[in-house]
């Protein structure tokens, strides 16, 4: 479990397109590992949230040689693990298990829409329906448009069922409980360390990171230039939003450093 002093700041990043980009842009920024070194050394602590399962985040952050590792992992935009003995990733809390037991409520309480869903996803366009792999179903679109497209159909089916939602990043789409998403289990950790939202720190590019790029989840939010239209929006028309000058983690840590003072060009 985490110590009983709070950090004194909490940085969540998203990874695919916040911490990390693609070819043929710069992967991660030179400096990142310096940037995490020195908000370590001033009592801070850093998380992943992220639409990747744990393995999957572990497996990038080593292929990437992200460095010093978080001290938090959010992973398929809900778990919530911190490091535990024999350098085993472990359950923060009791957040895991009510979450593990509503989404197996949720999926037997919508079985009829995601019927309905699958219906229009195998007949009606390209996409991949997938079951049975997580507690809940999940789509693969060929295009964010056809993406798009299937989300308007949900919805329509949706209308109606308080609890069902999804997320969505790119051309992947996982069916959720509309309480657990990256805001939610980012506000549950802050709450464990007893933290205020004021020393939280989020940055995201997509969809999926809107719920925790909220005033009421995190005091500052940033995202970097490539984040989608709807999430330059969002952080564009808040206090405490901060649209980085750059792609991924160059954004992010030109962000950081308009919105916190912390230069990184200037650590050693």
């Amino acid at each position: 479990m985490p110590a009983s002093t709070p950090p004194s700041f909490l940085f969540a990043f998203d990874f695919d397109g916040t911490l990390v980009d693609q070819a043929p842009h710069p992967t991660i920024h030179p400096n990142f590992n310096t940037f995490l070194t020195h908000i370590k050394s001033l009592g801070g602590v850093w998380a992943v949230n992220t639409g990747r399962t744990l393995f999957q985040t572990l497996e990038g952050l080593a292929q990437h040689r992200i460095q010093p590792l978080p001290d938090f992992i959010m992973a398929k935009e809900r778990e919530l693990y911190h490091p535990g003995p024999y350098n085993r990733w472990v359950d923060l809390g009791d957040w895991n298990k009510r979450c593990i037991k509503e989404h197996k409520r949720f999926h037997k309480a919508h079985k009829r829409v995601f019927k309905k869903v699958r219906a229009f996803v195998e007949k009606e366009t390209e996409a991949e329906y997938i079951e049975g792999m997580e507690e809940t179903p999940g789509i693969v679109a060929t295009s964010e448009n056809e993406l798009h497209r299937i989300c308007t159909v949900i919805e329509e089916h949706a209308a109606g069922y308080e609890n069902l939602s999804y997320e969505r990043n790119s051309v992947y789409l996982r069916f959720s409980h509309a309480a657990y998403n990256k805001g939610s289990v980012l506000q549950a950790l802050a709450q464990l360390l007893g933290m205020s939202t004021d020393r939280v720190c989020a940055a995201g590019d997509n969809h999926n990171d809107l719920s925790m790029l909220d005033p009421s989840i995190a005091g500052y939010r940033i995202c970097p230039s490539n984040a989608i239209p709807e999430v330059q929006q969002q952080i564009g028309d808040s206090a405490g939003g901060i649209i980085g000058q750059g792609r991924a983690s160059f954004g992010i840590l030109d962000g950081v450093h308009r919105a916190l003072g912390i230069d990184f060009t200037q650590i050693n």
